[in-house]
């Protein structure tokens, strides 16, 4: 029969296994549910003649629109597109970032949207007309007169294929993630013993006996702090949906208040407050007002006095560069206080 933390720890991997996989799956069903788009970025882009371009009755809906044309010849329809940079409003730049050219193809006209120099040949995707684009080209009677010469869609030559790469960029960095998260995850639900925890406390001695302690103090803890932990006289133990760690305070090295202010525009907006709680094995970091802080440190310091309390950077020099010194230092007072506490 598993033991209270084994049973912990297979919730919790099992828990994380299928919300990875869930995401995995929902992850591939979306990036693959634009199948048009798919088989123009496989197969595009796909030379279009005059007669592919009338054949054409809805461009929201035909199989190949990323598309590569050519022109008899090119003409500036006087359109432009700016990018405006403003500063608290105020307009400080303008820049043109695309032009708008109408390729002549036979006795009809293809708009090109392009920023790169003016060209008989074109690449990118067909969309449909905007209408403040419409509404510009086609302001003079002159123009509207021509409107039937023109087709009800235009050419984009921004990069087709550039989202694509942006989603497999994605994809990989998921995958990594998939992989450093869910495989961890499906080996420990198999074997909670190798969960990294578990081998942990089997250096405490008897795993089973811990797990009957563990869990009567988290039943019967003597203080709370958010993110799910609890304090007893041994142990401090953190249970929640997709996590489960333990720690002794026995082990406990250095433990501090962290203030952290906040602002907006340099004006204050207040302070948060966390309990840091290092020790060998892990760091516990507990959130809560600084009435609460100070409690749970104070607990802290009645159960392990032996260990650091307090900040300075230089005491955050020495743990985060020479560990192993910082420890020694710590193991020193204790067997002081243990000496000390004899003789009493």
């Amino acid at each position: 029969m598993d033991s209270w933390i084994t049973q912990r720890i297979r919730a919790v991997s099992f828990r994380r296994v299928i919300v990875w996989t869930l995401a995995l799956g929902g992850g591939v069903l979306l990036a693959t549910s634009d199948h048009r788009y798919i088989a123009n970025f496989m197969g595009g882009p796909y030379s279009l003649a005059r007669a592919d371009l009338d054949s054409i009755r809805d461009v929201t809906s035909t199989p190949r629109y990323y598309a590569r044309v050519a022109g008899d010849r090119v003409l500036d329809t006087g359109i432009r597109q700016y990018t405006v940079r403003t500063q608290s409003g105020v307009e400080t730049r303008r820049e043109e970032s695309a032009a708008y050219h109408a390729l002549v193809i036979g006795n009809h006209y293809l708009v090109v949207r392009t920023a790169g120099p003016e060209s008989r040949k074109a690449e990118g995707k067909l969309v449909p007309w905007p209408e403040d684009l419409e509404a510009q080209l086609f302001e003079s009677q002159e123009m509207r007169s021509l409107r039937s010469t023109f087709y009800p869609f235009y050419l984009d030559t921004d990069s087709f294929r550039q989202p694509a790469f942006v989603v497999i960029g994605v994809g990989i960095v998921f995958l990594l993630l998939f992989v450093w998260q869910a495989i961890p995850a499906w080996r420990a639900w198999r074997d909670p013993e190798r969960h990294p925890l578990a081998q942990r406390i089997a250096k405490w001695g008897d795993p089973v006996g811990v797990a009957v302690e563990a869990e009567h103090e988290y039943n019967n803890s003597l203080l709370r702090g958010k993110a799910g932990w609890r304090f007893g006289n041994k142990y401090l133990v953190r249970s929640r949906f997709f996590t489960f760690n333990m720690l002794r305070l026995q082990d406990v090295l250095w433990a501090y208040k962290k203030i952290t202010k906040h602002s907006v525009n340099f004006i204050p907006t207040g302070k948060t407050y966390e309990a840091i709680v290092n020790c060998y094995g892990g760091t516990a970091t507990i959130p809560g007002n600084e009435k609460k802080v100070g409690e749970m440190l104070n607990f802290l310091q009645e159960r392990a006095p032996w260990a650091i309390y307090g900040f300075s950077d230089q005491l955050a020099a020495t743990f985060n560069k020479h560990r192993q010194d910082f420890a020694r230092s710590v193991e020193q007072r204790k067997q002081e206080w243990k000496a000390q506490s004899g003789r009493v």
